[in-house]
């Protein structure tokens, strides 16, 4: 249950009788939900218009604070030297900016080699020859590729048949405006200016890091101070050691692509292995866009198809081993971002930015997945983008079962059944499962059907818990659970009996059972206990004659009364001759081991009866 269930029920109910002049009912918590929501699109709508018509202004911050977590690490390493901080910062920046920039002059030459390399290869007949063996293979679909291809040559000589290579052509370069001019250079004076804002906010983002945080801790006030030093500092360190862990990660990819590029033979290696690291940024459809052009490349150079086979399955195969082993070993479940989240961050970013925000896309919902954790106003991002859970346990079990997903139900207890023991799963699972069930039920939120539905199942699970965790029976331990007429035995006594079994206590379960066989079953069997049932308030009455017969016939024995019944009115059942009546599953059990340890009397097997009789439960 939610802590402010009840106050909002109440708040509902108070106004829900408040009357317009017309007569209408007016739903003020309703209305003040729809204005928030509306408030909330409408800011979504116009932050999603800035960052599209400001993207000169906001790409290149967004560009400098990616690069501050990535070089934080780094200079506050540096900065402990002789360099001192600004020192540390400028080595940093050159070679960061060194390493760019050499790094975007040699893909500029390795791409003009590549063009030849391709030119060259047109010449070498194996294009033509694949293309004639899928021709055959494929049949007509092909033969329609090449008439195509063959119709553009032929254009292009057609054209170069009716020019004329004697004439001599005088060329006379045209006189443009300055925004002509300006026009032609823009691109090129953008980039340059666009580099130079990142390089100079970079510098004093890096610099000047600790006042920026102390102006947010300003904004925060002092009450939220403690809150907001450490939700900054664990968001900032988690941030960078996660984007720095990831470059690491894509360089190693780009290195065993280059390795395994060069082994097989296939041109400029080296140059295809930077690509696949940079593009690897791009979540999932990064590495198999690095993969296309060494394997055209390679289709193009050799005449069998096993090189271009084997390039392919080199990017597959290197990704995931990556992706699939390294990363969750490396990384772990410390940042979890939810593999649809990433792809439509990609989308998004890619629609409003383009190819940087192809790159940005990965590190931006990162940022926001883990300033959610600490950030209320984020929130929203860490339950969408988040691998975990948005639903705490009983309630995604809940849940399950309110959309009769007995199957996801089930995996969910699985699992958690695998770190915990059956008492636990019990107390964390199963009563505050029932508990919001029967809130709901009586808020008439939930139908009766579903409740039934709810019960059931998580009766099974008890079932199959129990019997996974019984213990060897000992012959002077046992127990005998009834239930009142009309009724099966109540979902707590069941948990109790089961946790009994894994004590080593053997039990028999009566539903119906009529008085006389049920008293000379006792008295045949002579159990330890016997636990009566009353789930049903309207069946406390027959309850209360149950436990007074049992006393009356047994004043020795231990009878525990559970239930909902018994437990709406104590006093009547211990008055009535139950020797107590449980509060909590953890306190019956550990009362009852308490009461029996002194010395156990021998008890007789047990005869069949009639009536309805269980050695252990049936499912459902």
């Amino acid at each position: 249950m939610f802590p402010d269930d009840e106050d909002t029920d109440r708040f509902d109910r108070t106004i829900s009788h408040r009357r317009l002049p017309d007569g209408a009912v007016v739903d003020k918590r309703a209305q003040d939900r729809r204005q928030s929501n509306t408030r909330i699109l409408f800011i979504t709508i116009i932050v999603i218009a800035i960052l599209y018509l400001a993207k000169p202004v906001v790409v290149p911050m967004a560009l400098a604070i990616l690069f501050t977590f990535l070089l934080s690490p780094i200079v506050s390493i540096l900065e402990r030297t002789f360099l001192r901080r600004t020192g540390a910062i400028v080595l940093s920046l050159a070679i960061a900016v060194g390493g760019l920039s050499l790094g975007g002059w040699w893909i500029y030459q390795q791409f003009t080699a590549v063009a030849q390399e391709l030119g060259r290869a047109a010449t070498s007949g194996h294009i033509e020859e694949k293309l004639r063996f899928l021709r055959r293979s494929t049949g007509g679909t092909w033969a329609i590729v090449e008439r195509t291809l063959q119709r553009v040559a032929e254009s292009a000589s057609t054209v170069d048949r009716y020019e004329k290579p004697d004439l001599k052509v005088r060329v006379i370069p045209e006189r443009l405006t300055i925004a002509e001019q300006y026009k032609k250079f823009a691109p090129t004076i953008e980039f340059v200016a666009a580099a130079f804002l990142v390089i100079v906010l970079l510098f004093f983002l890096l610099q000047d890091r600790e006042q920026l945080r102390d102006k947010l801790l300003r904004l925060a006030g002092r009450a939220h101070l403690t809150v907001t030093t450490q939700a900054i500092g664990e968001t900032s360190q988690r941030i960078s050691r996660y984007l720095l862990t990831i470059a690491l990660l894509n360089i190693g990819f780009g290195l065993l692509i280059s390795l395994g590029l060069f082994a097989l033979q296939v041109p400029h290696a080296a140059l295809w292995g930077v690509l696949a690291g940079l593009l690897r940024f791009v979540p999932y459809v990064g590495a198999v866009l690095s993969a296309a052009m060494p394997t055209f490349l390679s289709l193009a150079l050799f005449p069998n198809w096993y090189t271009s086979l084997a390039v392919l399955g080199l990017f597959v195969l290197t990704d995931q081993l990556l992706g699939g082993f390294v990363e969750p070993l490396v990384i772990g479940h410390r940042v979890g971002v939810s593999p649809i989240a990433l792809l439509s961050a990609a989308i998004f970013w890619g629609w409003l930015w383009g190819p940087v925000g192809l790159l940005l896309a990965t590190p931006i919902t990162v940022i926001l997945t883990v300033g959610g954790e600490f950030i209320p106003a984020l929130r929203v991002f860490t339950i969408m983008f988040g691998t975990e859970d948005p639903l705490e346990g009983y309630l995604s079990f809940y849940n399950r079962l309110l959309v009769r997903d007995r199957t996801g139900a089930i995996a969910i207890a699985d699992r958690q059944a695998e770190s915990e023991t059956m008492e636990e799963m019990f107390i964390d699972l199963f009563i505050p499962t029932l508990t919001f069930a029967q809130e709901e039920l009586e808020r008439k939120r939930i139908s009766t059907a579903n409740d039934h539905f709810i019960k059931d199942v998580i009766r099974e699970l008890i079932i199959r818990y129990g019997d996974r965790n019984a213990g060897t029976p000992e012959p002077d331990r046992h127990i005998v659970a009834v239930s009142v007429a009309g009724e099966r035995l109540s979902l707590g006594t069941l948990m109790l009996t089961q946790l009994l079994r894994s004590e080593g206590y053997s039990a028999d379960y009566f539903t119906d059972l009529p008085d006389e066989e049920l008293v000379s079953f006792i008295t045949e069997v002579k159990p330890e206990a016997v636990f009566a049932s009353c789930a049903n308030v309207e069946h406390l009455d027959a309850g209360l004659s149950l436990l007074q017969l049992l006393s009356s016939q047994f004043p020795e024995l231990m009878i525990v009364a559970g239930g909902s019944g018994f437990a709406s009115d104590r006093e009547k059942a211990l008055s009535s001759g139950a020797t107590y009546v449980p509060s909590t599953l953890s306190e019956a059990k550990e009362d009852f081991l308490a009461r029996r340890r002194g010395g156990r009397r021998k008890t007789a097997r047990s005869l069949t009866f009639s009536g309805t009789r269980f050695r252990v439960p049936p499912p459902a």
